[in-house]
């Protein structure tokens, strides 16, 4: 079972890779950095493959992986110290629904508005899915460390005069 998975999603787990590479590339991520970038689309695209195995609705299907590397790129933009979405947005390329816009809108000019009512409801879902994932973690990030900055400016020892050592 485990073999077959990889043999079917193989392909698709690679050229996320390769795109995720080319993305980084285009928005000029520093060298450095491009292999957290291409780390983190491989990894959304492996979820979102276990998520299609495990016939996941198309709504969790992307906002399951969006979650997971929200929380990769806000973990590895500490560790590394930079911005996380110098991470993120490489990560969720995969995720995005080009393809499903691209039919959306060819279903709009051919005036097949059956096929572009069906194929909008989808792509709204997998955005609405990516959304959620990234805003529900990164809220939890902005949350914990709002309450780290306001412990620690709560008990920084005071000084006895109101102007410090290098204004006296």
């Amino acid at each position: 079972m485990i073999v077959q998975f990889f043999e079917k999603y193989v392909v698709m787990i690679l050229t996320a890779a390769v795109g995720t590479l080319g993305y980084c590339l285009l928005i000029n991520v520093k060298r450095n950095k491009i292999v957290y970038g291409c780390l983190g689309g491989v990894v959304s695209t492996f979820l979102y493959c276990v998520c299609v195995e495990a016939g996941l609705t198309p709504l969790l299907q992307n906002l399951i992986p969006a979650a997971v590397v929200t929380l990769y790129a806000e973990v590895l933009a500490r560790v590394v110290k930079a911005p996380a979405t110098v991470f993120l947005i490489p990560s969720i390329i995969p995720l995005v629904p080009g393809g499903r816009l691209y039919y959306t809108m060819r279903a709009i000019v051919d005036g097949d508005a059956d096929n572009a009512k069906s194929y909008a409801m989808e792509t709204i879902v997998i955005a609405l899915g990516i959304a959620v994932g990234i805003v529900v973690i990164s809220l939890v990030f902005y949350h914990i460390s709002h309450k780290n900055i306001q412990y620690k400016v709560r008990f920084e020892p005071q000084r006895k005069s109101g102007l410090s050592r290098n204004e006296k």
